[in-house]
């Protein structure tokens, strides 16, 4: 990295202290978390580990994630059905087309549950190793990104650039999914619930307050890993912030909106990621300029 020298211009005190206090914040994210991971875990409904865990959008009678209805864990058969009454067996005697219906019923069913299996197994994960679970689907929200922006926004001559993919992705696992689980706990911990004003209190701090403190990270994180210094860090920071923040206002709102309004707090950042692959294009290339 370059030295800063008499003769070179120092970073602007505003553009530092912003970066300093980003610094502080993922410093105090990673230490809070992995001392306590649990004080920024919200309890959820004991439920079999067999069941698919329902993230619901209604009421208490709505469907779950995958369209099932809750406390099933497969379709609408609900396993093997039992012979008539009489029959006292299983599919017994003068049943067969009943009990091959059944055995048909039962494997596809089985091919329906693939998608609550995983679903089912990703919360698992989430309630057993919170922040590996958000570091890793934060990585694969960004990678997703960038993989776009490479092959299909703006493609190079010299091919797909590793390097660059390693910055993006290793941002999201590294600072985004760690921060946004201190974060998005700690709000939801401060202001529980789920009303209109609660929810746009909460959008209002996440857009202007944490969304700037992203973006210092963010250009912060990128330049330093091109091998930039201080003053280039400073430097990207003051001319891509603006951009960052304004951008992030004309999709975030809405869809934060609906992220505090109806999904659970373990669950955001799988929301987040999910919303963020288009607005990863856009921090793609904005966060690669000049690199």
């Amino acid at each position: 990295p370059e030295p800063l020298g008499p003769s070179q211009p120092r970073p602007a005190p505003l553009t530092m202290q912003l970066l300093k206090i980003a610094v502080v914040l993922v410093s105090l994210a990673y230490a809070s978390a992995f001392s306590h991971p649990a004080a920024v875990r919200v309890a959820r409904p004991a439920v079999a580990r067999s069941s698919v865990v329902n993230m619901r959008l209604g009421g208490s009678n709505g469907l779950n994630f995958f369209g099932n209805r809750p406390g099933r864990t497969g379709g609408s058969s609900g396993g093997m059905r039992r012979g008539s009454s009489g029959d006292g067996a299983v599919g017994g005697g003068g049943s067969g087309s009943d009990s091959g219906s059944s055995g048909m019923s039962e494997s596809g069913d089985s091919g329906k549950n693939i998608f609550g299996d995983i679903w089912s197994g990703y919360m698992t994960m989430l309630e057993e190793k919170p922040i590996l679970t958000k570091a890793l689907t934060s990585f694969t929200g960004f990678a997703i990104g960038d993989i776009l922006v490479q092959k299909f926004v703006d493609p190079k001559e010299t091919g797909f650039d590793w390097g660059r993919f390693a910055r993006f992705s290793s941002f999201g696992a590294l600072i985004h999914g760690p921060t946004g689980h201190w974060f998005y706990g700690n709000l939801d911990s401060l202001i529980p619930g789920a009303t209109a004003r609660k929810v746009a209190t909460k959008v209002f701090i996440d857009q202007v307050l944490w969304n700037p403190i992203f973006g210092v990270m963010f250009f912060g994180y990128m330049a330093a890993t091109e091998g930039k210094g201080p003053l280039a860090v400073a430097t990207r920071i003051k001319n891509e912030l603006l951009v960052q923040v304004t951008g992030s206002w004309k999709v975030w709102p809405i869809a934060h909106a609906i992220n505090f309004a109806f999904i659970p707090t373990n669950q955001r950042i799988l929301y987040i990621n999910f919303v963020q692959i288009g607005y990863n294009m856009f921090l793609s290339v904005i966060g690669n300029r000049g690199a």
